[in-house]
């Protein structure tokens, strides 16, 4: 199924919505907390799409420093495919779906916020991974509403390889930027993809377009628990320019629970043109049925991964694409994809 890329007229209904997200959290409130007010931190990560936040979130659960972390996990359309590849889930990894947490899915959000922060023992973290096409501040500030929660901060990842190209991508531009505007802590993720010269290079970028931001450098996403989730941020509120975001992006999904051939479904995503900024999958495939296959690809660079075993869950393929509207067509991908079901 594709999603249709949002109009101007789609990027006010978000506004809207974003507001009203923000409304409802007031109404919803209950008359007494049972966590004290501004007890429970919340970190949100954000960053452009592929620049590593799942591979820190997964890290931080790894070593979580003896904190008992609730985990709200956030995607650009209608499959919420990254809360698969959590690989440490718990009963406190919570999925929010169909849109990004700034805007169609505030309502969720806000429910779901209110239901940790009333529970008898809450957790002592609550970790956000917004869509990578989402405005972090917006995501803080309908956060904020509820009494007991306080922002520890805002995290930006960026994808070393990429990022100078999304910055000055038009089509990229004014969501990348605003990501790492927001931010009070950047993580300059993926360092070890680029040689001395360019590693100096984006130094000095980062530098001379936010001479004011800390920067942690980083490989594979591993920060310390305590730099992730202690930085105590001191802002309160947030000014927001909803810029549209999703403009000019859409989302496309497959799912099957029928196991895929492996050579067939490698050849189609080989062919998917690089106006595809980013694809990941959790598959099914006929040469390894107990496990998952995981899929992840930025740009030109691709991986393939075993997964965790499907261990009694029904198995199924999952494979979510975004990128520039028009950028595949969405027939002949479709049929393209479901040639590679073992039948």
């Amino acid at each position: 199924m594709n999603r249709r890329p949002k109009t101007y007229s789609a990027a006010a209904a978000e506004t809207w919505e974003m507001l009203a997200g923000v409304i409802q959290a007031g109404q919803m409130l209950p008359p007494t907390e049972l966590t004290a007010v501004n007890s429970l931190p919340l970190t949100v990560i954000g960053g452009f799409l592929g620049a590593g936040k799942t591979t820190l979130l997964n890290q931080l659960l790894s070593k979580p420093g003896g904190r008992k972390i609730a985990v709200l996990v956030n995607d650009f359309g209608r499959i919420n495919i990254d809360a698969d590849l959590i690989q440490s889930r718990t009963m406190d990894t919570i999925s929010l779906t169909n849109g990004c947490a700034c805007c169609t899915v505030a309502g969720d959000l806000t429910r779901v916020l209110i239901e940790l922060a009333s529970r008898t023992e809450p957790p002592d973290a609550i970790v956000l991974e917004a869509s990578g096409l989402a405005d972090p501040r917006a995501i803080a500030q309908v956060a904020l509403v509820n009494p007991a929660l306080k922002l520890d901060g805002i995290l930006s990842i960026i994808d070393a390889e990429t990022g100078f190209d999304r910055a000055n991508d038009p089509d990229c531009r004014n969501t990348f930027c605003a990501q790492i505007g927001a931010a009070d802590l950047i993580i300059l993720n993926k360092l070890d993809l680029l040689d001395s010269t360019r590693q100096a290079a984006v130094r000095e970028w980062l530098k001379a377009e936010w001479p004011d931001k800390a920067v942690v450098e980083t490989v594979q996403a591993v920060v310390p628990v305590d730099i992730a989730l202690g930085i105590g941020t001191k802002r309160s509120s947030f000014s927001v320019s909803h810029h549209g975001h999703t403009k000019g992006f859409e989302s496309w999904s497959f799912t099957s629970d029928i196991p895929l051939d492996a050579g067939f479904l490698e050849q189609l995503l080989r062919d998917i043109p690089v106006s595809v900024l980013r694809v990941k999958a959790v598959l099914w495939l006929s040469n390894d049925l107990e496990y998952r296959t995981v899929y992840q690809r930025v740009g030109h660079r691709f991986s393939y991964s075993r997964g965790r075993a499907w261990n009694g869950e029904t198995p199924s393929s999952s494979l979510v694409l975004i990128g520039l509207s028009g950028a595949v067509d969405i027939e002949n991908l479709e049929q393209a994809f479901q040639a590679c079901r073992v039948v």
